[in-house]
């Protein structure tokens, strides 16, 4: 699944069901699951990210149906204004939130950093070691073999951010090693002497 944008030059030509001729250009890399858009938003603003904006882009579900970016985030990245992270997201079911996040600079911005890297940076402080990952095989299809997505490495896995970390599995009884029996020692018996 990627963002579409008929208008943006950037992205890749393709024509899609429902859509027809349009341009792909952000792969979805990010899945939030049961998780409102309103406290995907609340959790990034937390870990520090700012509300910001960026061009318009859509998604669409094999419709004619265009659904706009509903939430765009930054991450300010060095001295240079225009470098940043930038995140598009949308709430695509009651529960389910998804985006795309990416590393870009200059005017107009421009993608500089492999797609998996700028996904690494906004998953780690929200999940670190509990994130999950999920294969996206259109996503996979549409790249073709070279692991490449407008010049720039994704792995077309999706990293799965969950609200909150797995429960700790109960604590297992540590097993006492009973002590080995002692074995026998040997007397030595006293004979009599005749």
């Amino acid at each position: 699944m990627f963002t579409v944008d008929p208008g943006n030059a950037d992205c890749v030509g393709a024509t899609e069901l429902g859509v027809g001729t349009t341009r792909l250009c952000d792969p979805i890399n990010v899945i939030f699951p049961n998780q409102s858009l309103a406290s995907v938003v609340a959790r990034l603003q937390v870990a520090g990210w700012s509300n910001g904006s960026g061009s318009t882009q859509w998604l669409h579900f094999a419709t004619n149906t265009l659904v706009p970016v509903e939430w765009q985030l930054w991450w300010q990245d060095g001295p240079d204004p225009t470098q940043r992270y930038h995140v598009r997201l949308w709430q695509v079911a009651p529960n389910l939130t998804v985006g795309n996040v990416h590393h870009e600079h200059g005017t107009p911005h421009q993608i500089d950093m492999a797609w998996d890297q700028a996904e690494a940076f906004l998953a780690t402080p929200l999940c670190s070691w509990w994130c999950q990952h999920l294969p996206l095989a259109d996503q996979a299809a549409v790249q073709g073999d070279g692991m490449l997505w407008r010049g720039w490495i994704n792995d077309a896995v999706a990293t799965v951010i969950p609200a909150q970390p797995p429960a700790t599995p109960p604590a297992q009884p540590t097993r006492v090693k009973p002590k080995p029996t002692p074995k026998p020692k040997h007397r030595k018996r006293l004979h009599k002497r005749t």
